[in-house]
């Protein structure tokens, strides 16, 4: 169940029950286009949604199966042309999107698998051209961002030969 809530007045205005659990949600940048009001909602099926907040309610603008798995995060790049979506199991998929003009654009650019699972955050580095994963087990990776007219997807989305740059980051234990 997807639930909007009104903060001052301390009570939900919109709800609304989708199939599967929702397991993460990325609020897209404000622009003309979408008025700040898309959202990406990840669920436990595999399942994105892309929601629009509107005066009558939460408004289903697309949906498609990313992954096989539940879905750990998803983030937009800050110029809005590229969503990154990573299951528990460690895939990657980055989607060609626009959130200027079309927001209900997602073009499926390319998929790969990290070496690990239990992927617990990602974030876009300040200039949209490399993103950082991070997973359970202390491994960061940082990914390039694909170029949608540089990967061939003409018989599969899988890319290969990735260039990534691997941490492994240990905690000290108290």
């Amino acid at each position: 169940m997807i639930k909007v809530w009104d903060y001052v007045r301390m009570a939900v205005t919109y709800q609304h029950m989708f199939s599967g659990a929702g397991t993460c949600i990325e609020h897209m940048a404000h622009s003309d286009g979408n008025k700040g009001r898309v959202c990406a909602v990840g669920f436990d099926n595999g399942l994105v949604r892309i929601l629009s907040i509107t005066a009558d309610g939460i408004q289903l603008l697309k949906a498609f199966k990313a992954h096989d798995d539940a879905i750990a995060c998803l983030k937009y790049t800050e110029d809005m042309k590229c969503l990154c979506t990573a299951s528990v199991k460690g895939d990657v998929f980055f989607f060609e999107t626009d959130g200027l003009n079309d927001v209900q654009m997602y073009k499926p650019i390319c998929t790969f698998g990290l070496p690990e699972t239990g992927v617990t955050d990602m974030k876009w580095n300040p200039d949209d051209n490399s993103i950082i994963i991070g997973c359970l087990n202390g491994k960061v990776y940082q990914i390039q961002r694909p170029k949608p007219d540089e990967i061939d997807s003409s018989d599969s989305f899988l890319w290969e030969n990735i260039k990534m740059t691997t941490w492994t980051i240990k905690i000290m234990e108290f």
